[in-house]
């Protein structure tokens, strides 16, 4: 029998010992080609359900103002590579704001009477306040024609703008600029196309260690994820940055076997593209030596084709060291490629200075104090600095009640930034990295200290250390992890020394699990993805005694563990509620497994990007439609996109949409429809006073339907009292 763990070279040989070199590349050329066009398709099939999610309505303006304008100050908070290449499509299309050239810095009054101007406003304050930057992507994605303004006004003479249309008044497709879904569908395929190529990699590396059916294996337990499923059809940077990442390390472990041309521009290709996908790629830097460690002192690097032997552990730490160094020196140059060559984020930051005092009715100097620790016209990075200091500061101290401003701001003044917000500033004082890629990463430090999390029916704004075990648990498939969880208990259970390969799998999966747990930032298991396909290859190992079966033996086999992993993508059996057998497609992103009793009991456990990002917009509308609801519903919908696009004629309830008015508690009326998000349903980012306005308000209403998982329909029997009074004020 041949070990688990000890691989012999060429292990697929002797599979099928009369088929030629060439059919059965062919023959598995053609079998990986099959499960990436069904993973095709099932992307595909999402997208197409899908209405834009929480992050992309930012996310995708923002590429394309990194291509069309070459500006950097929308979304910094992650490097432009994956948002770049998200919009990339859109370039071909004549969407609204082509025309409108927003490097011509141009100053707006207030009221913003129509799209442009909205669109000026968020453009130019977004240097300063980050909230501006999901503003200007609504505006972007959903501006309003003039003559529709002008209808409006004329029903009611106090719309004077995009933001005083009241959701109650009926919107059709004519009345926007854009064709939304469209944009989106072709700024998701080349995210489709990342998380194909994640894929081939897989089955690459799993194929080369395990042999063919090995690399099947792995490939379908990645291609019938449905994590990885929603994910890919998404304009997010995970998908993105799980491909990046695997790849380094997958050419990193080619290099340490042979030192080609080819693997080695394979390793600092992607090691350097990751730094520019993501900021989570720092963590390539410890797991390059932990690696590369464990091979040096497992088995000699190779030269060319030929081991050599006697080559010592100084003279491969050597080479390492020196490939490492041009890896640093790579991700530098591409860093700076990114953006543009161009130290400040905007094109002109004294126009947009000035632009900015105008818009303000303020002199550049009264702006300049207007917010401390700023220049203005360019990005906030020391404020950014010193708020993670001070609220690093709180999440220690742990204050009965919150802190007003003025306390946060004297903590600001007076909290020590550490050595790592010195390095930023030291970094920004000397122009070391692009302004927009220092913020970007001062601004991920200070969102990770303080962030309102869910998990099992508790809440935390420090977030939970058991979050990401529990999110690995009950959202990945469960024939998956079993499978995972057997090979780890072999790989542990057989003394792993001797077997040089598998540090590359373990470690990158064990370090990043590692850090993701010690993060405060708790909002979807998304944040995990990098790990996943480290550990789909590892699963791999699992059919290395294929061979030794007869074909007949083999097919059984092949059918016993191919069809629940399949079938796990389409169908959570759950025979403890009503339904028994709950349908997944096209609701990847709703997943969750048996454990968790299926999506439908998914909100029980996770919400956020776990379940509900604002995905089911459009299937809201179908059942609208269906059940002929013409009066507006009483919406608090947790997303970016506008239900007003549409048709969802609504009052916006308290923390729904930040880009409409909003109606009180007080405007609900009994026999109406509410329709609830499962994230402010179980009010992660409430108030304590609002999740208690809502239960109420809930325990007084009849369930009707939930749509897509994520919706939860009722309808309103009314209070014996009055409707809940204080604010359901929004933390996020």
């Amino acid at each position: 029998m041949i070990s688990p763990l000890r691989i012999p070279d060429g292990g697929s040989r002797g599979q099928f010992p009369r088929e030629s070199s060439r059919a059965r590349l062919i023959r598995e050329t053609a079998v990986a080609a099959l499960f990436c066009v069904i993973f095709a398709g099932m992307v595909l099939s999402f997208c197409r359900s899908a209405s834009p999610t929480y992050d992309e309505v930012a996310f995708l303006p923002a590429g394309y103002s990194y291509l069309r304008w070459h500006d950097y100050r929308m979304s910094p908070e992650h490097p432009p590579l994956t948002k770049e290449l998200a919009a990339l499509p859109l370039l071909w299309r004549h969407d609204w704001p082509r025309e409108v050239d927003l490097s011509a810095e141009i100053p707006v009054t207030l009221p913003l009477t129509n799209s442009e101007a909205a669109l000026r406003w968020s453009w130019t304050l977004s240097l300063d306040t980050t909230t501006e930057e999901n503003a200007f992507g609504h505006t972007f994605l959903y501006g309003l024609r003039p003559e529709a303004l002008q209808r409006l006004n004329r029903q009611d003479p106090g719309i004077v703008g995009p933001a005083a249309v009241p959701p109650t008044l009926p919107l059709n497709r004519a009345d926007f600029y854009n064709d939304v879904d469209g944009m989106f569908f072709w700024g998701r395929l080349p995210i489709l196309l990342l998380g194909v190529a994640l894929a081939v990699l897989v089955f690459c590396w799993a194929r080369e260690l395990f042999g063919f059916a090995g690399g099947v294996l792995s490939l379908a337990l990645f291609c019938f994820d449905p994590n990885f499923i929603a994910h890919s059809g998404l304009v997010t940077t995970d998908v993105g940055e799980a491909m990046f990442f695997f790849g380094a390390v997958y050419f990193l472990w080619r290099t340490c076997r042979q030192w080609t041309a080819f693997n080695v521009a394979g390793f600092l290709v992607f090691f350097s593209l990751a730094f520019a996908a993501k900021f989570s790629a720092v963590l390539l830097l410890p797991i390059f030596w932990l690696v590369t460690a464990a091979w040096i002192f497992s088995r000699p690097i190779s030269a060319g084709r030929k081991e050599t032997r006697q080559a010592s552990s100084g003279v491969r730490a050597g080479r390492l060291a020196g490939l490492f160094a041009a890896g640093l020196a790579l991700t530098y140059g591409v860093i700076w490629a990114s953006y543009s060559f161009r130290y400040s984020a905007a094109v002109n930051p004294s126009a947009s200075a000035s632009v900015e005092s105008q818009m303000l009715g303020q002199s550049e100097g009264e702006a300049a104090a207007r917010v401390p620790y700023r220049t203005p016209g360019q990005l906030r990075i020391e404020a950014a600095v010193r708020g993670t200091a001070a609220l690093r500061q709180i999440r220690y101290d742990q204050p009965a009640t919150p802190m007003g401003d003025e306390q946060i701001a004297a903590l600001m003044a007076n909290t020590p930034v550490g050595l790592s917000g010195q390095l930023i500033l030291f970094a920004q004082r000397h122009h070391l990295l692009p302004e927009a890629f220092i913020y970007g990463f001062a601004r991920g430090q200070m969102d990770m200290q303080l962030r309102s999390s869910y998990l099992l029916g508790q809440y935390s704004s420090t977030g939970f250390y058991s979050y990401f075990p529990w999110a690995f648990l009950l959202k990945t498939p469960l024939p998956a992890l079993i499978l995972v969880l057997t090979s780890l208990g072999l790989a542990f259970a057989r003394h792993p020394i001797g077997n040089p390969w598998l540090p590359f799998l373990v470690l990158p999966a064990g370090l990043y699990f590692a850090v993701a747990m010690g993060s405060h930032l708790n909002i979807g298991q998304r944040h995990l993805l990098p790990v996943y396909p480290f550990l789909y290859v590892l699963a791999g190992s699992l059919v290395l005694d294929w061979a030794r079966y007869r074909q007949p033996v083999r097919r059984g086999l092949a059918a016993a563990v191919l069809l629940p992993i399949a079938v796990s993508s389409q169908i959570v059996f759950y025979p403890l509620n009503h339904r028994p057998a709950q349908p997944v497609a096209p609701h990847y992103l709703a997943y969750f497994n048996e454990l968790a009793g299926g999506p439908g009991n998914g909100y029980r456990a996770l919400v956020d990007s776990n379940l509900d990002w604002g995905q089911d917009l459009q299937a809201l509308k179908r059942w609208l439609d269906e059940n002929k609801i013409t009066d507006p519903i009483y919406l608090c919908y947790f997303g970016m996109a506008d239900p007003r696009y549409y048709g969802i004629v609504h009052y916006n309830l308290p923390g729904g949409l930040l880009f409409e008015p909003q109606s009180g508690l007080d405007s609900l009326k009994p026999g109406g429809v509410i329709v609830i998000s499962a994230t402010h349903r179980e009010g992660v980012y409430f108030t304590p006073a609002g999740r208690e306005a809502w239960r109420q308000i809930l325990e007084h209403s009849t369930p009707l339907d939930t749509i897509g998982y994520s919706l939860f329909l009722y309808r309103f029997n009314g209070l014996d009292n009055a409707a809940p009074a204080g604010s359901v004020s929004t933390l996020k």
